[in-house]
């Protein structure tokens, strides 16, 4: 009886561990159902909160400046070109020789002075000059900012034609660059006025001296043919009869902007008078003494 008893204990002792290990592995197969059966987060169900990369083609680089390039050379141009007048004011003929250093043509501080004196001529007051932007342009070679220099004589207003250019062989770059560009200014007053006035005085000396042929050149007479010289001869005898040629003083008279020619008055000490004119295209002179209706 007792061996039974014993074998029936052990019985019940395996059945109930199995009956535990049995519930168990069920448990954990509920849980790996459930966990299956759970919705998987991919970057499908998340599309709401992707930002798709611009696949649109980029526009080509354009060869010009950019429109931001342009803009920068117009405010450059207007440093450039408010140093210049401000020299001007000033009358400082040596900051003017030295910011026209750049130029092809060398610009020392006597031409400078003429420069000033052209710009005298044309204003009554250099203190009171404006500046005012006009337009931008562009050619093969130059970036070229074009400005109007306002100012007043004998109380008109009055404007004058100036730029700035910078060579675009220097890069644009270096050229926004305010310590390495190199702007190039010019107006009537600067790049006309002082050869005006040197041809002016050029054709006086060769009145004085009677050279004929340089006065056929001086005058744009440049066929040696009987007409022009009949017309020489003409315009010396002129001369001889109504000035004293060796007391001749050349006087500047005016700027005018709409023809492009700047006027200028020869004066002997017997105050008798005689006008000239000298076209800017050419630094022809004009002279109404001599006979063209014989050329």
């Amino acid at each position: 009886m007792i061996n039974i008893t014993k074998h029936k204990q052990k019985a019940a002792i395996l059945l109930a561990i199995s009956i535990a290990l049995t519930t168990a592995i069920l448990g954990c197969t509920k849980e790996e159902s459930s966990t299956s059966n759970a919705p998987v987060i991919s970057e499908n169900n998340i599309d709401q909160h992707v930002v798709e990369p611009n696949t649109e083609p980029l526009e080509p680089e354009s060869e010009e400046p950019l429109e931001e390039d342009t803009q920068s050379l117009e405010q450059v141009s207007e440093k450039d070109a408010a140093i210049y007048l401000d020299a001007l004011k000033k009358q400082d003929t040596s900051m003017l020789s030295l910011l026209m250093a750049p130029a092809e043509n060398e610009y020392t501080v006597a031409d400078m002075e003429k420069v000033v004196e052209g710009f005298q001529l044309y204003f009554d007051d250099l203190e009171g000059l404006q500046l005012h932007f006009e337009a931008s342009e562009q050619n093969e070679e130059y970036y070229i900012e074009h400005y109007i220099i306002k100012g007043t004589k004998d109380g008109e207003v009055r404007d004058l034609p100036f730029q700035v250019s910078y060579i675009k062989s220097q890069g644009i770059e270096l050229i926004l660059d305010d310590d390495k560009r190199e702007p190039l200014f010019n107006s009537p007053m600067i790049g006309v006025y002082p050869y005006a006035i040197l041809n002016v005085e050029r054709y006086v000396q060769a009145l004085q001296q009677q050279d004929k042929e340089s006065l056929a050149l001086h005058l744009g007479m440049y066929d040696d043919n009987e007409q022009t010289r009949m017309a020489i001869d003409q315009l010396l005898q002129t001369y001889q009869e109504s000035l004293a040629l060796s007391t001749v003083e050349i006087i500047s008279k005016d700027y005018d902007e709409q023809k492009d020619l700047f006027l200028f008055e020869l004066q002997d000490n017997n105050q008798q008078s005689h006008e000239l004119q000298v076209l800017s295209e050419e630094l022809r002179i004009k002279d109404e003494w001599v006979n063209y209706k014989t050329l």
